[in-house]
């Protein structure tokens, strides 16, 4: 960093939380000797179980306070933004850090280290204790905000997966009459639209047992998936028939670009329901008309599906919570448990999925599979489901 962005960047640190109340040559005698460093967004700036020698300031952008929940997880317990710091508890404690700080903005860190910590300690003993005292009783408020939440959470799955059991029990009967009835119609009639009806109500009857299982398996935390070779087009048939169709009534436009159009393995009915959630919530954002694009490619040996509408976006404050079960976001184009269980799906097939979005111009879903490899599943046929 040259001399004079560094000067730039260190009097975005005056302002700093840690400083409140500290008088100004305090401030200017310490300053200097902060280590300054650029993060770009997903750099981690500590991780869990590393020696925590150092405080950390963020004088531009945010970072995200998460910990490991798995092996594979991390659970975000919260979120540090311009003008805050942290890195405090592992310092004073004198142990490895507790949690893993990575940036979710390009984001502009002072590295405030133990020997420049203990001089102004020193230096502005009362008002420095005063300032940790407040930053301790933020963070606890936020860890109780937290514990309260997924308490919460927590309940409401316990409540939600009796809800889909009992409803499924419930629908055993009604399915079974109702798809005796489409197939007794469909071997019966020979009048074409009376088959195609018939055959639409079989879907509907089949999603919806579907999508009461999805939640069901959600719930217990098992999300279990029995993946073919398919292809993609074979895909975007089944997402016509769950999803698609819907679109022209609600003056939708659909668009289309394939450019992968080879096999990916996936539990189709499954991987095609998750789809249909994310489908459902973009219409919901576009109440008057707009396009849909659903784009197929592949980029560095993953298959990268993106579906994108031009509704009315995510607020910003929104999109740390998506993924989580049964949040009540007003004004929102998501709500309940359906993009956590579209995560859920998706995961367990080994896959990623984010959200990107501008409020007033839309909101795009990114989801990648592996690429099928040399030695493919089973293919799944046409007249399979």
């Amino acid at each position: 960093m040259k001399a004079n962005e560094r000067a730039g960047a260190i009097e975005s640190f005056y302002e700093n939380r840690l400083f409140d109340g500290v008088d100004v040559d305090v401030i200017e005698r310490v300053v200097p000797k902060i280590a300054v460093s650029c993060k770009e967004p997903g750099e981690i700036i500590f991780r869990e179980g590393e020696p925590g020698y150092s405080l950390y300031l963020v004088g531009q952008g945010s970072v995200k306070i998460s910990k490991a929940v798995d092996t594979a997880d991390q659970e975000i317990l919260d979120y540090v933004d311009q003008g805050n710091f942290f890195g405090a508890v592992a310092l004073l404690a004198g142990e490895p850090h507790s949690t893993t700080a990575t940036a979710v903005r390009p984001a502009l860190i002072g590295e405030v280290k133990e020997e420049t910590f203990e001089e102004l300690l020193n230096l502005a003993p009362s008002r420095l204790h005063l300032n940790f005292l407040r930053a301790i009783a933020t963070r606890v408020h936020s860890a109780n905000a937290y514990f309260l939440r997924e308490t919460v959470c927590g309940e409401r799955m316990r409540v939600a997966g009796a809800i889909a059991g009992a409803i499924i029990q419930d629908l055993k009967n009604p399915v079974c009459i109702a798809r005796c009835c489409s197939d007794l119609i469909a071997s019966e009639s020979a009048d074409p639209q009376l088959r195609e009806l018939s055959g639409m109500l079989t879907d509907a009857v089949n999603k919806i047992l579907g999508v009461t299982l999805d939640l069901l398996d959600y719930t217990r935390g098992s999300v279990s998936v029995n993946k073919r070779t398919v292809s993609t087009w074979r895909l975007l048939d089944e997402l016509n028939r769950q999803s698609l169709y819907l679109l022209p009534g609600k003056n939708i436009k659909f668009v289309k670009h394939i450019r992968y159009q080879d096999n990916i393995d996936i539990d189709l009915g499954r991987f095609a329901r998750a789809l249909g959630r994310i489908i459902d919530n973009s219409i919901h954002a576009m109440a008057r008309g707009g396009v849909l694009t659903v784009t197929i490619d592949e980029i560095e040996r993953e298959v990268v599906l993106r579906i994108s509408d031009n509704g009315i976006g995510i607020r910003g404050e929104l999109m740390p919570t998506l993924f989580e079960p049964f949040e009540h976001r007003v004004d929102s184009q998501t709500n309940g448990s359906g993009l956590a269980v579209a995560k859920a799906i998706v995961e367990a097939h080994g896959g990623k999925i984010s959200i990107r979005s501008v409020p007033g111009k839309g909101t795009t879903v990114d989801i990648r599979l592996p690429k099928p490899g040399e030695y493919s599943l089973p293919r799944l046929d046409s007249n399979q489901e």
